[in-house]
């Protein structure tokens, strides 16, 4: 559609009439030659009469669409670009704008802050507004926060809203909130507009493509973040863009970003000793150039040790830290890289826990935990393991409190009470060893939840013992950590009786099998902790396993693999609604958790089913999180928290597989707030042709010179195109003339 910017100049239109005036003024002057004879002057016409003519429409034609593309450019035409219903950029118009609000947005490169720049492009895009247009706001983040929701003509509401907001403390997911702003524009019957205004890190457009089928348990860097884009399971679907919809990237961040950061730690042995020193390896991330930087780990606020790391372009690197001899309890520890543009994710917090003991439970009668109470203590008193014995009908979440492991030996059946005190200690971490017995049948397993699998044959082999070659099935699994067999030895067992197994459940897996892959040892991830189920019992009438060189090491692997569950819980993440029992177990009475900015936190009681827990909303805020109780003089750490790594990649994503990589064909990309206002103004005001048109007159000009010179040089005067003797007779007519 075209519109005209100044329309006044039209009148000027008429200056066209000026280079037909003045030719056909030029074809009416006449020139009288006194001459003895016309004849040679009629040749002389005829030969040049059709060229003088058809060069004169020419010079003509030219002159005046000279004229009127310069008329034309003072005019101030606009091409709108929108479509042929809007008419001169007046047409209401509603937008929806996405803004990226994860920490990556908070890089500051020199003087500029990234998050600046995206705040004020915002800004700017609806101070263009006209009086009557409407606007929404969602937040990109985990996933979609609306902070307006609906489409409002208050524009004074969205800016102000735009101007408070600050970077948080989380990953990004540009999908759902696209989605969401898609949505708010779906009904809207006026022109529409969506701006999508990020750092153009590659990371939050993931999420526009489904997930990759994962093969493998992903480890706790990853688990959250493939969580967090769960709804990406199928591509973003493009059918409900309406064509009226213009979709707009504005790209705001560093075209070469320099940062580093801690991924993730290991701390080995996983169950730390007093004054017993360790091991802690560091896994660091490096967007930049090839560069060496300094990497420090600080215990309880104190510098322990410093390494210098050399890192390749863009690469990654592992570090590892001799954690120093330390005593009994709960320390705090941190590392730390160079300072650089993205300063939230130099820090990693995470807590050092220190055991005397490893407190173990055994369910079951003195017969039935005879063999798994003499494995677990095997030297007496000064073991590091403390084993306590209770029988089936005494456990509850009292006695559950503090251990590292429980065992259950012929313990079921078990009462409802006792069975479900036992699922929530496996939810917040604890593990949870099944040793069936001949107490059970099939159908006391019935009302289990967190059984690797379902039972659902009890195989008595009576006289006819089977022999079974154990095997690990994973030999890098972290519960065979620290565990040697012989190179080419196999454990052999008889078995006279065991359970088998329906098939398992989901995150369930066989970490021990025999020969025909039957079953001996299943495992299950409940919650934050592990259900370990075998096939057959501790005691030797079903098998002699007890009696076995194998029965000793593997009771000592899990307890240790217990321990380490709860070692592992040296960190958490940034996220919503976590359940403090899963962080720190039960407060005692008047104490208070305060975040580390040393601001209460505030606790709200959640019912679940019958679980009564305490729920904090909004875990944000990196560090450490203590424990104020009166009865301590000094605060003690609770927790640690992190912010997720995966947002510490500001790999860049290509401006040119954006379309493809969201499936939007018609998506205009900008990398500049400058190139964003321009593409704006386009679109609503239309693509200026003024300057495009002078440069068109230009041309046309110099080509009518040109045509004009030539055209003067090629013609001859009338004495030059007749022959003249010496008498000043005329002879006739020069060739050519």
């Amino acid at each position: 559609m075209w519109s005209l910017l100044n329309p006044l100049f039209l009148w000027a239109f008429a200056a066209a009439l000026i280079p037909l005036i003045l030719h056909l003024w030029q074809r009416q002057r006449i020139v009288v030659m006194p001459f003895s004879t016309v004849r040679f002057l009629k040749v002389a016409q005829q030969r040049a009469s059709s060229r003088i003519r058809l060069e004169n429409i020419l010079l003509w034609l030219l002159r005046t669409l000279l004229v009127l593309l310069l008329v034309m450019a003072f005019t101030m035409p606009v091409l709108r670009l929108t479509s042929l219903r809007q008419l001169v950029g007046a047409a209401r118009r509603d937008i929806a704008i996405v803004l990226d609000v994860s920490y990556s947005m908070d890089y500051v490169s020199g003087q500029n802050r990234v998050w600046l720049a995206a705040r004020d492009a915002a800004i700017a895009v609806i101070e263009a507004m006209r009086p009557g247009d409407r606007a929404c706001l969602f937040l990109a983040d985990e996933d979609v926060t609306p902070l307006i929701a609906q489409l409002t003509p208050d524009l004074s509401l969205v800016l102000g809203q735009i101007r408070s907001l600050s970077p948080g403390t989380t990953t990004a997911q540009l999908r759902p909130a696209v989605e969401a702003a898609l949505a708010a524009l779906k009904e809207s019957r006026r022109e529409k507009e969506l701006f999508i205004i990020t750092d153009g890190q590659k990371l939050p457009w993931n999420s526009f493509q489904p997930l990759p089928e994962q093969t493998d348990q992903p480890d706790k860097t990853d688990r959250a973040d493939a969580a967090a884009a769960a709804t990406a399971a199928l591509p973003f679907d493009t059918k409900d863009i309406s064509a009226d919809t213009a979709i707009i990237a504005a790209l705001l961040g560093v075209a070469s970003p320099d940062n580093s950061a801690p991924l993730d730690i290991e701390i080995q042995p996983t169950v730390l000793m007093p004054e017993t020193p360790g091991q802690l390896a560091v896994k660091l991330l490096h967007n930049g150039p090839e560069q060496s930087l300094n990497v420090s780990l600080a215990v309880n606020g104190q510098a322990a040790s410093q390494r210098s790391v050399s890192f390749e372009k863009d690469g990654r690197a592992t570090c590892v830290f001799a954690l120093p001899p330390l005593k009994l309890g709960t320390h705090a520890a941190l590392i730390e890289t160079s300072p650089d543009g993205l300063m939230l994710d130099n820090s990693f917090y995470f807590l050092l826990r220190i055991h005397e003991k490893l407190p173990v439970l055994c369910v079951g009668t003195e017969e039935d935990a005879f063999f798994l109470m003499r494995a677990l203590n095997p030297g007496g008193t000064d073991s590091a393991i403390t084993a306590q014995r209770i029988d089936p009908a005494a456990l509850g979440a009292d006695a559950l409190a503090g251990a590292a492991c429980v065992f259950l030996c012929n313990a079921v059946p078990l009462e409802g009470q006792a069975l479900l005190a036992l699922e929530q200690y496996v939810q917040r971490g604890g593990v949870a060893v099944i040793f069936p017995g001949n107490r059970a049948a099939i159908a006391d397993y019935a009302n289990w939840t967190c059984l690797p699998a379902k039972p659902v044959n009890l195989a008595d082999f009576g006289a006819d013992a089977q022999r079974r070659v154990l095997r690990l099935v994973k030999r890098g699994d972290p519960l065979f950590q620290g565990m040697h067999l012989p190179s080419g030895t196999y454990p052999t067992i008889a078995v006279t009786r065991e359970l088998q197994w329906d098939k398992l459940e989901t995150a369930a897996e066989v970490v021990i099998a025999a020969e025909r892959e039957v079953p001996m040892l299943l495992r299950r991830k409940v919650g934050n902790g592990y259900v370990l189920a075998f096939s057959v019992s501790a005691d030797r009438r079903w098998s002699n396993l007890p009696l076995s060189p194998f029965f000793l090491p593997i009771i000592h692997q899990v307890v240790f693999y217990g321990a380490g569950v709860e070692q592992s819980q040296s960190f958490i993440w940034t996220g919503r609604n976590l359940v403090l029992a899963d962080l720190v177990g039960a407060l005692a009475p008047g104490t208070e958790l305060r975040d580390p900015a040393g601001r209460s936190v505030t606790l709200r009681p959640l019912k679940n089913g019958q679980d009564n827990s305490l729920v904090i909303e909004a875990v944000t805020q990196s560090g450490f999180y203590t424990q104020h109780s009166p009865a301590r003089s000094q605060a003690e750490p609770a927790f640690a928290v992190n912010v997720r790594r995966s947002e510490s990649d500001l790999t860049r994503v290509n401006p040119a597989d954006l379309p493809a990589l969201t499936g939007i064909s018609e998506l205009d990309v900008v990398e500049s707030k400058e190139d964003l206002l321009r593409l704006v103004k386009e679109r609503r005001l239309g693509r200026p042709l003024a300057e495009p048109l002078l440069w068109l007159a230009f041309l046309l000009a110099g080509v009518e010179l040109f045509i004009a010179n030539r055209a003067s040089r090629k013609s001859r005067t009338l004495t030059e195109q007749l022959k003249i003797d010496l008498t000043g007779r005329v002879k006739g007519v020069a060739a050519g003339g």
